[in-house]
């Protein structure tokens, strides 16, 4: 008998989706730990869950809610998964003939992947059910045991709407952790990471530092080094970067990121040889393996795209809506295409790196130039525009406020968009979630708006083949 486990407050959006691919197993054991919405009318519905609600108080620890749930099972294993997840087809039939086959195993591995591709983590997700089993830590937390082996199984995940309820929750147990308890070095990398993400580079800095006093696990070290290496960068720090960056690749001379971020502070000749180093890395033994970036297109690729009679009026609705937003403000539109959005500015300017695109648009105030020359950058502008850009290149580089050549300056209105959906130009799609862990810690998101295809982009819906988020904040 194997039990799927759950803790959840607050899914009714995404809740519904799960318990339909957890068919087939015995039992399913929720934990509300508070939900205030339609949880648990949906939770009732399926005839194989056991939804608890109202005996477990939440306590700011994301383990001993897991150990609670895990405490209403009967199964002899146990299957944990999220509200905001869902398993592949045929996981319940799957999951029986694997632990049927196991003798004296304890945990077993499986995948857990983005529902963009874009992120995959092995994680101990299929586990005995016994007493030497449990979980450990208040915030990202793990099992007693690691897993043994790898089950075939496969868990993906999306952005829930829960997520906004409370987002410094992790901030605020971590910090918590860190006080009781000052020699939680696991806390200590994670407490620096959250504030790395919120662009607090030195508190970051800081916590990372404390961390490198008394880290053991090599995987977590090489991390370490290498997002204190980014810190430091960030606070103007150039030397020490570079010094710590060469920590991360010591401790793993397999760590691509790693390599590819000494190439990222080096000048252009040691670059060429760091890139060349990094090519030949296969990141084993790291801690997070994080999905390459593909090469971007280069010029002549769009080239062809704006010779071939591109039509850019189904973009109208999103031009609309910008210009809207912008009204008398004077922009600059980075990698404009054609300079439609012109149309509907008044005080516009823009750049593209395409010479036949500039040539179509005929327009005074657009020219040929590079997102990442910070010359084109120069003038005053109050907001910068970049509509089908962000999926097409270096993104970070561009956005990101790094010294000594920051392109965009702090406070700065940014407009953009980004798509859901692949294209051979693409070098990355996003959903919602990916948009704003991939952005939050750069700009501070205000409005996001969703448009969907219809011969043309129109504002609104739910369809979900393919959608263009439209986005709106200011560069931290």
């Amino acid at each position: 008998m194997i039990s799927a486990s759950m803790i959840v407050k607050n899914e009714e959006v995404m809740l519904g989706r799960c318990l339909d691919s957890l068919k087939g197993f015995d039992e399913v054991v929720i934990v509300d730990t508070g939900s205030t919405d339609k949880t648990g009318e949906i939770a009732r519905k399926y005839d194989n869950v056991k939804y608890f609600e109202n005996e477990y108080v939440w306590n700011d620890n994301f383990a001993e809610a897991r150990n609670f749930s895990q405490s209403k099972c009967k199964g002899d294993w146990i299957f944990v998964i999220d509200g905001d997840e869902w398993a592949e087809e045929g996981t319940a039939e799957r999951a029986k003939e694997i632990v049927s086959a196991e003798n004296g195993t304890k945990a077993l591995n499986i995948k857990v992947i983005a529902a963009s591709k874009d992120n995959m983590h092995i994680q101990p997700r299929l586990y005995r059910n016994i007493e030497e089993v449990f979980w450990k830590a208040p915030i990202h937390n793990y099992l007693s045991v690691v897993g043994e082996k790898m089950a075939d199984l496969t868990i993906y995940y999306d952005y829930s709407p829960a997520h906004k309820e409370d987002p410094d929750r992790a901030l605020r147990i971590l910090k918590k952790v860190v006080t009781e308890k000052p020699d939680s070095v696991r806390e200590m990398f994670y407490l620096g990471r959250e504030y790395g993400y919120r662009r607090d580079f030195i508190t970051a800095a800081y916590w990372y530092e404390r961390y490198l006093k008394k880290g053991f696990w090599a995987p977590e070290i090489a991390e370490v080094y290498l997002q204190l290496a980014i810190a430091y960068w960030n606070l103007q720090r150039g030397d020490e970067a570079r010094d710590t960056c060469l920590q991360a690749i010591k401790v793993n001379a397999d760590f691509k990121e790693a390599i590819e971020f000494m190439a990222t502070m080096s000048g252009p000749k040691n670059k060429k040889r760091w890139l060349v180093f990094a090519s030949t890395a296969e990141s084993n033994n790291v801690l997070f393996n994080r999905k390459p970036v593909p090469s971007e297109r280069d010029a002549n690729y769009y080239d062809k795209i704006y010779s071939a009679n591109y039509d850019s009026t189904r973009y109208s609705k999103i031009y609309e809506k910008v210009g809207k937003w912008i009204g008398d403000k004077k922009v600059l539109d980075i990698a404009c295409g054609l300079g439609e959005l012109s149309r509907y500015v008044k005080n516009y300017k823009g750049f593209d790196f395409s010479e036949t695109a500039i040539k179509i648009a005929d327009n005074e105030n657009v020219w040929v130039g590079s997102a990442y020359d910070a010359n084109n950058y120069d003038g005053d502008y109050d907001t910068y525009v970049m509509l089908e850009v962000l999926e097409h290149l270096d993104d970070i580089k561009v956005l990101q406020n790094i010294h000594p050549h920051p392109l965009i300056r702090n406070g700065k209105e940014v407009i953009f968009s980004v798509p859901s959906f692949e294209d051979p130009s693409h070098i990355r799609v996003f959903t919602e979630k990916i948009m704003r862990e991939r952005y939050g810690g750069i700009i501070d998101i205000d409005t996001v708006i969703r448009f969907n295809l219809d011969k043309k982009w129109v504002e609104g819906g739910t369809e979900t083949s393919g959608y263009i988020l439209l986005v709106r904040g200011k560069i931290r």
